[in-house]
């Protein structure tokens, strides 16, 4: 953990999208790629970095079990959680620019769900909170770490390459 010393946007946006990667990859999904930087497409802007997941047993077909809403909010707030985390700056997401996209998309994944805005602000709080405080363990923060590096080091991370990075960290968790 870096505990406030600057660092560069590059380094802070490998830690962001190793978060989502290393929640995504621990709650069953598979994570098909994770870059920096990303190029405006059809459904999202220009970004400081991009982390693509696959779902396992999840289809357009259906809607979304309350589990799998779940299991998404976590993996969207754990990239800012992780960048709280590296940088030292609690802050709230909702309120810090490079992590108000996260905030919205999760505010949004939940809506049907938590209907009420007071009580949908709470209950992203309290998932904020746990992944704060899971994520700085020893085991997760290892995974995240190694997968910041890998990312800074190559730029884009393939499949198979968080599969065997991801696979060794992760292992014992």
């Amino acid at each position: 953990m870096n505990y406030g010393q600057p660092d560069s946007d590059e380094v802070l946006t490998a830690y962001h999208e190793a978060g989502h990667a290393v929640i995504a990859y621990a709650l069953g999904g598979t994570v098909h790629s994770i870059q920096l930087g990303g190029e405006a497409d059809d459904w999202l802007p220009e970004r400081f970095g991009e982390c693509r997941i696959h779902w396992k047993g999840v289809s357009s077909h259906r809607p979304p079990t309350q589990w799998q809403r779940r299991r998404e909010v976590l993996t969207i707030l754990a990239g800012p959680v992780a960048e709280m985390i590296y940088s030292g700056q609690p802050y709230h997401p909702a309120c810090f620019g490079p992590a108000k996209g996260d905030w919205q998309l999760a505010w949004e994944r939940v809506e049907q769900i938590v209907s009420s805005p007071p009580q949908r602000t709470r209950y992203l709080e309290e998932i904020t909170l746990e992944l704060y405080w899971r994520m700085r363990s020893d085991d997760l923060w290892a995974a995240i770490g190694a997968v910041a590096d890998e990312l800074l080091a190559h730029e884009l991370l393939e499949e198979d390459q968080l599969a065997e990075t991801l696979g060794f960290w992760m292992r014992e968790s």
